[in-house]
């Protein structure tokens, strides 16, 4: 599939006739666009990635463990499935990592941030959100260090749906800073939070309509935590060498902001595939070993992003 087609396919605003195109004007400070990024719409990008695959879907992985003899993957009401070489691509929550390498944690870094979506009819967006942001997909506003994002997630015949993201360097004793909630409390906003919102004032649009508190209230806001992890040299040898490979955010996380978390995994996918191509998989320590600082300066930048972005000079993450 050449490049134009694959735009064509993926763009967030193709059904418009747009290409995805990405201004580093309209992003916040210190996210680059090298020539050729676009945005794509990620359901999109997943059932193209779907394509000609087999997915054995309805599954969860509940423990993994290793011998000589192989990997045994434990699913919960199914049978267990061994293998000889197991890939964990599995996300931030890896249970393939909590399983074999618990010690590799997930770090927390001092940032609040709430995602909201929500929906507006055609006739809607067009007289509210056109005239600001005429083609772009993507814009932000910064107020002292707060950042105020909203992004296009998807056009369709009848609707547009938008995505906005509000993200500040954690304070002392803030009560909208929770480093150790847990998962399903990710939809538990404090009331702290509202009241952050009804103190902007002299909001543009479209930031004045989206961040309404009233409206964002009626809205499935999440709290999203900015987590990063790198596993070791010997923590990820040790793995390889029990036939057991993690690659993406399974072991080099970076967080939802400033990180390029998706991009990354993608191309360990691709480039772990023409290894075992060109090598077979008898040498997949070559892989992580050619791999490895790679992973870690991605997660560091992540992080430094992270605090330009608020306007931290030094990020002390």
């Amino acid at each position: 599939m050449d490049e134009g087609l694959f735009r064509e396919r993926l763009a967030i605003d193709s059904m418009r006739g747009g290409k995805g195109e990405v201004s580093e004007a309209a992003l916040a400070p210190a996210i680059n666009t090298d020539l050729g990024t676009f945005r794509c719409h990620r359901g999109r990008l997943e059932r193209l990635l779907q394509e000609g695959q087999e997915i054995r879907w309805g599954h969860t992985v509940q423990n993994v463990t290793t011998s000589c003899q192989g990997v045994v993957v434990q699913l919960k009401d199914a049978q267990p499935i061994d293998a000889e070489i197991l890939i964990g691509t599995d996300g931030v929550h890896s249970q393939v990592r909590k399983s074999l390498a618990p010690e590799i944690e997930l770090k927390v870094l001092p940032f609040v941030v709430f995602n909201g979506k929500r929906q507006f009819t055609i006739a809607e967006y067009q007289a509210l959100f056109e005239p600001t942001l005429g083609t772009k997909t993507i814009v932000h506003e910064r107020h002292n260090d707060i950042i105020l994002e909203v992004s296009i997630n998807e056009y369709t015949p009848t609707h547009v749906e938008v995505s906005y993201t509000y993200s500040r360097p954690a304070r002392e004793d803030d009560p909208l800073h929770r480093p150790d909630r847990a998962i399903p409390e990710a939809t538990d906003i404090p009331e702290a939070f509202y009241s952050e919102l009804e103190d902007l004032r002299d909001l543009q649009q479209p930031f004045s309509i989206i961040f309404e508190a009233a409206e964002v209230r009626k809205d499935r806001v999440l709290h999203w935590l900015m987590r990063s992890t790198l596993g070791s040299p010997a923590e990820v040898e040790r793995l390889t060498k029990q036939g057991v490979l993690l690659v993406g955010d399974a072991v080099h996380a970076m967080p939802i902001l400033g990180g390029e978390g998706a991009n990354n995994a993608m191309k360990d996918g691709v480039d772990l595939a023409q290894h075992i191509v060109n090598h077979g998989t008898g040498s997949l320590q070559e892989f992580t070993d050619a791999r490895y600082e790679t992973w870690k300066k991605g997660v560091e930048e992540s992080e430094r992003r992270l605090g330009e972005m608020h306007g931290q000079a030094k990020a002390s993450l």
